[in-house]
């Protein structure tokens, strides 16, 4: 693999694999842009089409699994409208060191902001919150795992993306 490069399903990619408007396409949409240099800094596609990060350090690791399973800990506590206190504590010392922990510090105040948003909605959001807490706890939990083990970037399902890139 060519240092820094993209890789899909073991191969380097070119400029012409899958290239639409200003971003590489793969089956699930967009995925990111070139920097400066014109390569994807290292981030590989594994085969079943999910982006990661090869190279994530141990410090990193254990942020990202801690941080995923802060609303875990918050539900099982009953301390969850607090502990997006540490959520935006770690992204906010570590996201300049890894557009991991920048990535997913940013998906996570999404989940937090969905949440917020689900509560303060009368009827139709608590209603929506019986699917979505359980849901979201699930999905707590694989994130933790994918991020740590794989350095995956992973994403929630039924989550507003209010934070973009």
């Amino acid at each position: 693999m060519p240092r820094g490069g993209l890789v899909k399903s073991g191969r380097p990619v070119s400029h012409q694999d899958d290239m639409q408007g200003s971003g590489i396409m793969n089956e699930a949409g967009p995925i990111g842009n070139p920097d400066r240099d014109g390569d994807f800094g290292g981030l590989v596609i594994d085969p079943s089409g999910k982006l990661r990060e090869p190279v994530v350090c141990s410090t990193v690791r254990t942020v990202l699994v801690g941080s995923h399973l802060w609303p875990f800990i918050g539900a099982v506590t009953g301390t969850l409208p607090l502990l997006w206190i540490g959520v935006v504590i770690f992204w906010g010392i570590l996201k300049d060191r890894s557009r991991l922990v920048d990535d997913q510090g940013r998906e996570l105040m999404n989940v937090m902001l969905t949440f917020v948003l689900l509560v303060v909605i009368p009827i139709i959001g608590w209603i929506a919150l019986l699917v979505w807490i359980p849901v979201t706890l699930v999905s707590a939990v694989r994130g933790a795992i994918a991020t740590g083990r794989h350095g995956e970037y992973f994403r929630y399902p039924m989550t507003f993306r209010f934070i973009g890139n």
